[in-house]
């Protein structure tokens, strides 16, 4: 969405005029749990790694990764966005976008009312998991970007794999920040994301910026 910190606080202050930049003197102001880098691609994990060394109080943390069964919600959402467009347009939408909205179509009320439950008992579970945690560090992506079109049109499974990092913070609505940590497989560029809880947008800002000055 930005190419620097700098510009996402200032994005941030336009889409929410009482947000107010914080800052960090040192990353050793912050208590931050790692997870998941031992799900990524080798180098992928070792430029992950690396970040997280900036962060002297540090420590690794089982958090678990959402039930895809959560999808729904979101799926629900695109469904009752797109139903009536795409019920008169349907041969309008790229062939790639028409078996998502399809699949989202699909969706019943009890996937619905599954995945809200599963959300919340999600929630309980990673609030425990991060107790005396301020910030969560964990690759943006388990690999680097593959080739347009890799797996065929529209292949969800894919964009899933893609998603298994950000999708749960997403689905908690807890503030995340994306930022490229270096080359990894094919010279590929890696990344990393700070993730914080309802309301720690500037923490979460401060710390990508922090990370740059050590």
């Amino acid at each position: 969405m930005a190419a620097t910190v700098e510009a996402c606080e200032e994005m941030l202050s336009h889409l929410a005029p009482a947000f107010e930049p914080r800052r960090l003197g040192s990353p050793e102001e912050i208590e931050v749990g790692v997870a998941w880098t031992e799900l990524a691609d080798p180098l992928v994990r070792a430029r992950v790694d690396e970040i997280a060394a900036r962060f002297p109080r540090r420590r690794t943390v089982g958090l678990p990764l959402v039930d895809p069964a959560t999808y729904a919600l979101f799926m629900r959402e695109a469904a009752d966005i797109h139903r009536e467009l795409f019920a008169e347009n349907a041969d309008l939408y790229g062939e790639d976008v028409r078996i998502k909205i399809e699949r989202c179509l699909t969706v019943s009320d009890a996937d619905v009312d599954r995945a809200a439950r599963l959300r919340e008992e999600y929630r309980e579970q990673v609030e425990s998991a991060l107790e005396g945690v301020d910030l969560i560090l964990t690759p943006t992506l388990p690999c680097v970007a593959p080739r347009l079109g890799a797996g065929g049109v529209g292949d969800l499974n894919v964009r899933e794999a893609l998603i298994r990092f950000t999708y749960p913070f997403s689905t908690l609505g807890w503030p995340a920040l994306a930022v490229p940590c270096g080359a990894a497989e094919d010279g590929l560029p890696a990344s990393v994301q700070l993730s914080g809880r309802p309301g720690a947008d500037a923490l979460v800002l401060a710390a990508g910026r922090a990370l740059y000055l050590v």
